[in-house]
């Protein structure tokens, strides 16, 4: 029934559940990660922190929101080109990579291991509302949902089998509107999180 409503035909159902696992995965991360790891145990240690980098982009916030956007426009593609396989029980690896994404996005709230340090740990709280970073994590997911139906192969043991989904115009239709949303998201986040950088420079 769980796998039913997460390869539904629909996207705001996909989505709804999808973020929902996501989130709860996101939360546990940060709350064990709080609890059990040291401070900035993580930081530098992601290819996304070392591309973003520990200062302001150009001393320009257009510029600094053009590299944040550039970085989660990259990921995301990333999550989507996941999509071209389906793991063990016929799920898109997409789904599994946004859930590992919002794990270590969880861990290092968790560990405040940011290149520009959030002023110790950070425990669970409703703040995190505040932050562009889980607005991210749901442009990701919506991405993930919308385009299931691009999946080419499924992977059996060692090997995998080509698939061949029907191309039908209504899910076309639901994942372009699904991916556009996703981008639209991903514009607004990283606007607010490059005007963030650039006050902690003031």
């Amino acid at each position: 029934m769980f796998q039913k409503y997460l390869m539904h035909d629909r996207l705001p159902v996909r989505f709804g559940l999808l973020l929902g696992v996501v989130l709860i995965v996101f939360l546990l991360a940060w709350t064990l990660s709080y609890l059990f790891l040291p401070e900035g145990v993580l930081l530098g240690k992601t290819a996304a922190q070392a591309l973003a980098g520990n200062d302001l982009a150009g001393g320009s916030v257009y510029l600094e929101w053009l590299r944040i956007l550039a970085l989660n426009i990259g990921m995301m593609g990333l999550f989507v080109a996941a999509n071209l396989f389906r793991a063990t029980g016929n799920v898109p690896l997409g789904y599994v990579a946004v859930a590992g994404n919002a794990l270590m996005f969880g861990a290092i709230i968790g560990t405040n291991s940011f290149p520009l340090s959030q002023g110790g740990k950070l425990p669970p709280s409703l703040g995190i509302l505040g932050s562009s970073g889980l607005y991210e994590i749901a442009a990701y997911v919506l991405a993930a949902a919308a385009t299931i139906s691009i999946s080419k192969y499924r992977l059996i043991g060692k090997w995998g089998e080509k698939m061949s989904l029907p191309k039908i115009p209504s899910v076309i239709h639901e994942r372009n509107v699904g991916v556009l949303l996703a981008i639209a998201i991903l514009v607004f986040a990283c606007g607010w999180e490059a005007i963030r950088v650039a006050l902690a420079f003031v």
